[in-house]
């Protein structure tokens, strides 16, 4: 292997030697990786799993790590010719700014983690007394309403501008820095290059590595303990914090110890960052990656075992004479259309009609989907009552109808409309722009304070204790006298346990009562207004969510069926 016997000798020549033709190997092989990465990102930035990342932000954050890592990485081969003042901005802007970044993106998790926990929570009251208030309260109580990624980009903002003023004035009171070497003496350029990057200048551009390693990275990890998503989102964070551990605590052992010098000289002292900044870059990139190519395995998987479950239906419906024949003489097994049920439309809308709780519950706590439920929740509840009232009087009267429409209005306003919700159901343009054109007249001017978002379904069931408990079967009448064993393995699923209790929708703050002009009705508002959207959710629960939390639901269904 030719390698220069003097290495990183800040030299009058470039090291073109092995190592450092790998070095730019390396970073042109990653570069053109990773942003093939970040193509297939943007290509595929509509799924929903994508957009909670905040991808645009993870992108930033990359790339600004992306440009310290190419210097880095190239420090070994350019052998000192690189201007000092240049890599004094990049290491103390595009490093500190990336990290901040990073920290923002990764902030992510608790905070969506937490708005998907008060989606199934009724917020009781909202304050409306804010005209009342002097200008300090006014903005403590709007600094209260924020949510915890919108305080984490003021303290991450804050923070950055803190650090690009320290940076200039830093820049502009120090000569060495500006290509003045006279405080060293006497010196070569190169001696005076190596001299330049050890002043103590450039130790506030490490803070941000340190504070994000060992006092930033630790305290989330310790905020996302409880969390276990599926979007392995727990993960990235867990791998990110580890491997930035040792990087800051080495560049600068590297940097002012002696005993570094032989090291330094094949790898130079930022190197000691690289390996945190790489598995950062990684898991922000390819974690996401990774979930898209599963998903569309998944996908498939899914719609193959519905496609060899109908086949088989038929099979199975003409066979079950004789199965109950068998009955009871035979152990009760776990088969395989049993299995193949549980992926089935029917066994997602049985799930949603008679115990959707485990379901909202996944969806909340492990997915971060529960507006999706939500709205499927809604939608049937505001259709049962739409047929009871045209049941009741065969035409639904004035005052019925526009009832009716505020309770439209009321589940456009929290599931669709993205100025009204942090979280919009994902569904097609076209569905989203015929919801627009009959609802939208109707939505007050405005955003509405986080503190007045009020969830339609109280899920206490799976967040306190239940006093007292009721099981749903699907059918209770044509299972009264069964026991466990006769059980399929849908209605063990559909047998967890919920509190005895009615669901309550209270309407949105922001839609009683509506004014004249908006409480018109728009032409196309019938019984039928949300059935695309419906089937567009359905659809997309069936083939994400559903399987997703038939899966780990399995184990259990299984030993119940078995036992």
């Amino acid at each position: 292997m030719g390698l220069n016997p003097n290495g990183r000798n800040w030299g009058s020549l470039v090291n073109w030697d092995d190592l450092g033709k790998f070095y730019a190997g390396f970073i042109v092989a990653w570069t053109v990786i990773l942003y093939a990465g970040v193509a297939f990102l943007i290509v595929n930035r509509n799924l929903a799993f994508i957009k909670i990342r905040n991808q645009p932000l993870a992108v930033a954050a990359v790339s600004f790590l992306h440009v310290y890592l190419v210097k880095i990485f190239l420090a070994y081969t350019t052998n000192g010719h690189f201007l000092c003042s240049a890599e004094f901005w990049i290491m103390s802007i595009y490093l500190p700014f990336g990290i901040a970044l990073f920290q923002a993106n990764l902030a992510q998790l608790r905070s969506i983690s937490d708005q998907q926990r008060d989606l199934v929570y009724t917020k009781h009251g909202s304050f409306d007394g804010q005209s009342s208030l002097s200008a300090a309260q006014r903005v403590r109580y709007r600094w209260s309403s924020l949510s915890g990624i919108q305080k984490s980009y003021v303290y991450v903002g804050t923070g950055m501008t803190v650090q690009l003023i320290i940076t200039a004035a830093l820049y502009a009171t120090t000569p060495t820095l500006q290509g003045d070497w006279s405080s060293y003496g006497d010196v070569s350029h190169a001696k005076g290059q190596a001299l330049c990057r050890k002043s103590p200048e450039w130790i506030p551009s490490a803070f941000w590595q340190l504070a994000w390693s060992w006092l930033y990275g630790p305290y989330l990890l310790f905020r996302v303990r409880n969390i276990h998503d599926v979007h392995y989102w727990r993960l990235q964070v867990i791998y990110s914090v580890i491997s930035g551990l040792p990087g800051a605590p080495l560049w600068l052992a590297a940097l002012y110890s002696t005993a570094f010098k032989p090291v330094n000289r094949r790898w130079v002292p930022p190197m000691w960052l690289a390996p945190g900044i790489v598995v950062m870059q990684f898991t922000t990139i390819f974690f996401p990656i990774y979930e898209i190519i599963k998903s569309r395995l998944q996908l498939r998987q899914t719609l193959a075992i519905l496609e060899s479950w109908e086949d088989r239906r038929g099979i199975r419906q003409s066979s079950n004479h004789a199965d109950s024949s068998r009955a009871s003489s035979d152990q009760p097994s776990i088969t395989s259309s049993q299995q193949r049920e549980l992926y089935t439309m029917a066994s997602l809308e049985r799930a949603l009609a008679d115990n959707p709780n485990p379901l909202l519950k996944f969806a909340a706590t492990r997915d971060f989907t529960a507006e999706n439920i939500l709205f499927l929740m809604q939608v049937q509840r505001w259709k049962e009552t739409y047929a009871s009232a045209l049941r009741a009087n065969n035409t639904l009267s004035e005052s019925a109808k526009s009832q009716l429409f505020h309770s439209a209005v009321d589940i456009y306003m929290s599931r669709v409309n993205d100025k009204t919700t942090d979280f919009p159901i994902n569904i097609e343009s076209r569905v989203r722009q015929d919801l627009d054109t009959i609802f939208g007249p109707a939505v007050p001017t405005g955003r509405l304070d986080p503190d007045e978002d009020m969830s339609y379904y109280e899920a206490e069931s799976w967040i306190k204790s239940p006093k007292t408990t009721s099981t749903f079967h699907m059918d209770n009448s044509a299972h009264s006298g069964a026991s466990v064993e006769t059980l399929t393995a849908i209605q063990v699923l559909m047998s967890f346990p919920v509190e005895n209790h009615e669901s309550i929708f209270p309407p949105h703050p922001g839609v009683a009562p509506l004014g004249e002009s908006r409480a018109k009705m728009r032409a196309g508002f019938d019984e039928h207004v949300f059935d695309a959207a419906q089937r567009s959710i359905k659809y997309l629960v069936l083939t994400n969510t559903w399987q997703k939390f038939v899966k780990e639901q399995q184990p259990s269904i299984d030993i119940r069926i078995a036992d």
